[in-house]
């Protein structure tokens, strides 16, 4: 279910969740990888990003990935 007011377009596009805070059960599903698999983040997030920068986003959703322990 997209965020209040947004559509699923919009929600895909300019609203993501930084990784683990969504409603997927990420730690479940990177712990049933194998340990090589490369994983990649694509999290656009429109207000996270005007709030923090570019660089300030990146660093929160690569922060995040580790911790889920991608």
């Amino acid at each position: 279910i997209p965020p209040e007011g947004l559509s699923y377009l919009d929600e895909a596009m300019f609203a993501r969740s930084i990784p683990g805070e969504g409603e997927l059960p990420l730690p479940e599903w990177i712990a049933a990888l194998p340990a090589d698999c490369v994983i990649g983040l694509e999290v656009p997030n429109l207000a996270s990003i005007q709030r923090l920068g570019a660089e300030g986003q990146a660093r929160a959703c690569v922060e995040a990935a580790r911790a889920l322990g991608a």
